[in-house]
């Protein structure tokens, strides 16, 4: 008999590190061990159009990035990596399972015959910053089965579809994700940048001058995907592309992450970072309630630097509180982002369906 053949469609190749990105990896990676034939199909469709290029040399670099990357994530071998152009049944393999992973990909992969698998659709996020409201939500109900990563978006999709979806929470490797013994700093603070709107850096960063009022020798350890950012001043380290190696000794020697997100489904930083044992000081968007609530984490409402910055002081300046909710945050977030539980769910999503 042969294996069951799963076959997941990301946009493009991710150049840098990304949370939905990561998350196809992991469950990647798992099911080939688990002896499933898994295939990522890079829609490349778009790539390297920003450069004035012939057609067939766009596509000889899309393929070439293809082959190299991700240089950020180890995804296992025994994963096919398939450059396409375009998803539709001339460009997408045979499959038992295919699975959209962002709302552009949805209506093509709905639209695909049946030869290429059973529909399904990964929602890790209200994706509503590039695209309408109405027309992510249509989107939901275009008869897949939808996969979600939280409380929050399974009631929303099951508000919109009238159907119950198949919840996968967002695990954790602690395998990956530890304190790493070194010395942690009471006055640093690590947090993500992302030049996206929703995810908040400017009023992370505003709430970052704000405490460093308060708190003169504050460093902030920031890590990203893109450049350093130009408005990071001297007291802002930046590491580019951290490994997974990397952020764990950023979280390990900060005290405090900070994370000041408008919009997202889960932020998947947070609970890495507690998990090697920092303090959450957040914005209370919908996604921080997955592992996170106001008894274990300090939180306040969007779009609120000042706020933001009055919690992230009240842990810089103790110590001992700090270390409290720390410990109580990162028992909350093992329990709730169990990797043997998300692994289950998802072996069972492509078994009996």
């Amino acid at each position: 008999m042969s294996a069951t053949k799963v076959t997941f469609v990301l946009p493009g190749i991710a150049r840098t590190a990304t949370g939905g990105a990561k998350m196809v990896f992991i469950y990647a990676n798992h099911l080939v061990e688990k002896g499933f034939d898994v295939a990522v199909c890079f829609d490349c469709q778009n790539m390297l159009k920003q450069f004035p290029l012939p057609s067939f040399v766009r596509r000889m670099g899309a393929r070439a990035l293809v082959r190299r990357r991700p240089n950020w994530f180890v995804l296992d071998s025994r994963v096919e990596k398939l450059c396409v152009f375009g998803i539709d049944d001339t460009t997408m393999p045979d499959s038992d399972h295919v699975v959209a992973t962002w709302v552009g990909s949805a209506r093509p992969v709905a639209a695909l015959s049946s030869d290429k698998g059973i529909k399904h659709y990964f929602i890790q996020g209200y994706e509503t910053w590039g695209t309408p409201s109405e027309e992510v939500e249509e989107t939901y109900r275009l008869g897949m089965s939808n996969i979600v990563v939280s409380d929050w978006l399974a009631d929303l999709v099951e508000r919109t579809t009238g159907i119950e979806p198949v919840k996968v929470k967002n695990p954790i490797d602690e395998g990956v994700f530890y304190p790493s013994g070194e010395e942690r700093h009471d006055h640093e603070v690590a947090l993500l940048y992302h030049p996206g709107e929703h995810k908040g850096f400017l009023d992370a960063f505003s709430a970052l001058e704000i405490a460093r009022r308060q708190v003169p020798d504050l460093v902030a350890n920031v890590f990203g995907g893109p450049k350093r950012p130009e408005v990071l001043p001297e007291w802002c380290l930046y590491t580019r592309n951290a490994s997974q190696e990397q952020l764990r000794h950023i979280y390990s020697r900060s005290s405090v992450f900070l994370c000041a997100t408008i919009n997202e489904g889960f932020a998947l930083t947070c609970p890495e970072a507690m998990f090697c044992g920092c303090a959450l000081v957040s914005t209370d968007f919908q996604g921080v309630h997955e592992y996170a609530d106001k008894d274990c984490a300090l939180l306040s409402p969007v779009h609120d630097p000042e706020a933001l910055a009055a919690n992230l002081v009240r842990l810089l300046v103790d110590s001992a509180e700090a270390r409290r909710i720390a410990d109580l945050g990162g028992a909350r977030a093992r329990k709730e982002c169990s990797m043997r539980r998300a692994f289950a769910s998802i072996e069972q999503e492509f078994t009996i369906r």
